[in-house]
């Protein structure tokens, strides 16, 4: 078992993986919701609907973990944790990046046809920015 370079983390966010993310609750054990993410500048990047438990969890919170791993020999897993920020977005921002999020996920054309649902004309999302304070990496 050895931790990852920087570089090799980085490279191991970039490829398309599912991220469970960790948020704190008061009265109960933390939520874990599994997630799409966009890696990018060295933060996690999470589009979730503005009146959802995560999104209100996050605000309260003001932080959060993420965890992403391989079920794959070689096993590998990235967690992260630190403060977010929940940004509104809406219109033609909210559907672009349901958009680029979705054909990260499910190809071009699947992407496309996700993407329809959230009309360029509708508010309601949020995006969530995670930047990491800690960080554990291992790679087996």
């Amino acid at each position: 078992m050895t931790d990852m370079t920087d570089v090799q983390r980085d490279e191991f966010l970039s490829d398309v993986r599912v991220a469970v993310l960790v948020i704190e609750r008061a009265d109960k054990g933390p939520l874990c919701a599994p997630v799409w993410y966009r890696y990018a500048e060295g933060a996690f990047e999470v589009s979730m609907e503005g009146d959802s438990a995560k999104a209100a969890l996050l605000r309260r919170a003001g932080r959060a973990s993420i965890c992403v791993q391989d079920e794959s020999p070689p096993y590998r897993y990235v967690t992260a944790e630190g403060p977010v920020t929940v940004e509104d977005v809406g219109g033609q921002q909210r559907h672009d990046l349901v958009l680029e999020l979705a054909c990260r996920y499910l190809g071009d054309e699947q992407g496309a046809g996700y993407a329809d649902g959230y009309s360029p004309e509708e508010d309601g999302g949020v995006l969530m920015t995670l930047r990491p304070r800690r960080w554990q990496t291992v790679a087996y």
